[in-house]
C-alpha cells in the first residue's frame, strides 16, 4: 500500500491481477486524469463567459453556483483517479523489487 494513501481508498480499487494489468489499470486512471483536466478547463471557460469583466452578471449567479459544485465534482473525481493511479505505481514499484 502507497504510505500516503489512506487504507480504506483501496477498497474501491480492483486489485490487479499481475503487473501487465497493474500496468494498464495505472494508465487507464492516469486518462481519466486528463479528460477531468479537459473538463475542468470547459468548466473554467463556461464560468468566465458568465461574467462582465471581474463579476458574474446579476441573472447568471445561479448557473454559476451550479457550475462551482460541478468544478468540485470534477476535481473530486481527478482526485480518485490521480491517487488510484499512484496505488497502482506503487504497486508496481514493489512488484519490480
Amino acid at each position: 500500500m502507497h504510505p500516503n494513501i489512506s487504507e480504506n481508498f483501496y477498497q474501491k480499487l480492483e486489485a490487479p491481477t499481475d503487473l501487465e494489468d497493474a500496468h494498464i489499470k495505472m494508465s487507464c486512471h492516469q486518462h481519466a486524469v486528463d479528460d477531468f483536466d479537459l473538463q475542468i478547463q470547459m468548466n473554467e471557460l463556461e464560468q468566465s463567459m458568465l461574467c462582465d469583466g471581474e463579476d458574474v452578471l446579476p441573472y447568471q449567479t445561479g448557473k454559476m453556483d451550479d457550475l462551482e459544485q460541478k468544478k468540485l465534482k470534477l476535481l473530486l473525481g481527478k482526485r480518485f483517479h490521480r491517487n488510484a493511479s499512484r496505488a497502482y505505481w506503487f504497486y508496481i514499484m514493489k512488484a519490480d523489487k
